[in-house]
């Protein structure tokens, strides 16, 4: 009786499997034939290789990066589409334009059913939308636009797609610019206390002249605080490269920030860190960060508390919780060193693009902006939210929104990096090699100029940016490939003479 009884149970159980997994096969094959063809055309109506189809990835309607599954092949790419409608992206180059990601939002409600769009199409009439309700909130706000914007506005609505594409770009490029030119008259231009800055870690190497460059246009400076440097060995601490920063730049009565005492890049996590566990990990960190912001306190305004943690440079593995609470652990641990450091949880790659690749093992990542909205709402204190923007490939309106975007989350903002370069190609002396795609064609440096001038007029138009640093200062040993404002002689750039013109402008050096 017992052994019928076992093997009714048995048999139960082998129907269950069955049925269990005929119906996830049943599911998956559901899932994947609900799938989006993307058609990608050059403007002559040729399909475009698939090597031109670049970045394609999803974003939800709140502009989140949204995991999918993406297919691509020459002419069209296929999306097994989520369970959630989703705008499409891509870095799509523009004769008339430059090389930028664009948006296709099907009109604003996303796409979430099978079917075949023409990309350049839906993007224009995305771009198109979005400008003109930009439009509206400006002339809201009292911005002149002017007869040319208008007519330029005017005529994407008739013409061909690339070429509508083409003028709303410029146009929403535009419009950003003239709403931060109007909200930078309304507050009177100067803004005190506002910081202009730049690592300053060619100091003393680079030689007088870039000391002299440092000091004629900057009021902050970050000082060098990797961890394989100070803290080569779990025992051993080396801070005399960070001692000789931090004594310059407060000689010259400049804003400080150290950057950043416990940052977990490959390229810069010891290797007595490696292989430890997270209660050790926090340990660790607690007892650095506390350790450095005492060292320094009364000389150092701020600190980063951790950078890119955002499940982005994470050597030691950890899981998303755990990154989160390092955050708090480092948090408190800054507090205790130096009661009066204001506090920066820094994050790069901003859109998050890395975040809507479907992760093939455990949960997916996080992006930056999901990152510190956990970071709030699991209690981490922290008054300054870091933002790095070395040359996003997107353009200046889309920059635009996604700056406000990072307002919402109701903290001040310190752009924390930022660089663009001034010659195509690669650069053998730059940390990063390869030039991104060009803005408006290929870099040079009167377009490095035009991007700075640009970009320095949008931040400090915003009453919640408190900051913006370049880095770095000048070329041959600098990040981003020919960023350097300098040349490696020291000698400055067209960007160099455009940024010290537009702080003279606003009242932050002497002319």
């Amino acid at each position: 009786m017992i052994v019928v009884k076992s093997m009714k149970k048995l048999l139960l159980a082998c129907i269950l499997c069955v049925a269990l997994v005929h119906l996830a096969s049943f599911v998956t094959h559901c899932e994947e034939t609900a799938k989006l063809r993307v058609h990608f055309r050059d403007i002559h109506g040729n399909k475009l290789p698939k090597e031109a189809i670049r970045r394609l990835h999803c974003r939800d309607l709140s502009d989140e990066p949204c995991p999918a599954r993406t297919y691509v092949h020459d002419g069209y790419a296929t999306i097994v589409l989520p369970n959630k409608p989703v705008q499409v992206c891509a870095l799509v180059k523009l004769s008339d334009f430059g090389e930028v990601t664009i948006y296709a939002d099907g009109h604003g409600k996303g796409y979430s059913r099978p079917g075949d769009i023409d990309f350049i199409e839906e993007a224009a009439a995305t771009r198109l939308i979005r400008v003109e309700n930009a439009v509206k909130q400006a002339e809201c706000e009292g911005v002149h636009l002017t007869r040319e914007f208008k007519e330029k506005l005017a005529q994407s609505k008739k013409a061909p797609p690339y070429k509508s594409l083409a003028l709303t770009l410029a146009a929403g490029e535009e419009l950003a610019l003239a709403r931060a030119r109007h909200r930078i008259n309304k507050m009177g231009t100067h803004r005190e206390g506002f910081y202009f800055g730049c690592n300053s870690f060619g100091h003393p190497a680079r030689g007088p002249e870039y000391d002299r460059r440092f000091k004629e246009i900057f009021n902050f400076g970050i000082a060098h605080l990797y961890l394989s440097h100070y803290a080569p060995a779990e025992r051993v601490r080396n801070f005399d490269r960070t001692d000789l920063e931090v004594e310059w730049l407060h000689s010259m009565g400049m804003g400080i920030k150290l950057c950043p005492p416990f940052y977990l890049a490959s390229s810069v996590t010891p290797e007595w860190l490696k292989n430890k566990g997270y209660s050790q990990v926090r340990r660790a960190a607690h007892e650095l960060v506390k350790e450095v912001c005492a060292r320094y306190a009364g000389r150092v305004q701020f600190c980063e508390i951790v950078n890119e943690a955002h499940d982005y440079s994470n050597s030691l593995r950890l899981k998303p919780e755990e990154l989160t609470n390092l955050a708090k652990v480092c948090s408190r641990a800054a507090r205790e060193g130096d009661p009066n450091v204001q506090r920066i949880i820094n994050c790069c790659h901003l859109w998050g693009e890395y975040a809507a690749k479907p992760a093939k093992l455990g949960p997916p990542k996080r992006s930056p902006y999901a990152y510190l909205r956990d970071c709030i709402k699991y209690g981490v204190e922290f008054e300054i939210i870091g933002l790095q923007m070395y040359y996003p490939e997107y353009d200046l309106f889309e920059i635009d929104r996604l700056l406000d975007r990072y307002a919402k989350l109701g903290k001040p903002i310190h752009i924390t990096e930022m660089g663009c370069s001034s010659a195509p190609g690669i650069d053998p002396n730059g940390q990063r090699k390869k030039a991104s795609a060009g803005w408006h064609g290929d870099w040079t440096e009167d377009m490095q100029a035009d991007w700075v001038e640009a970009i320095y007029t949008l931040c400090y138009s915003k009453p919640y940016i408190k900051a913006i640093c370049w880095w770095d200062l000048a070329d041959a040993v600098s990040f981003w490939p020919y960023g350097g404002l300098l040349r490696a002689d020291c000698s400055p750039k067209p960007a160099y003479i455009r940024l010290k013109a537009l702080l003279e402008k606003w009242g932050f050096v002497g002319s």
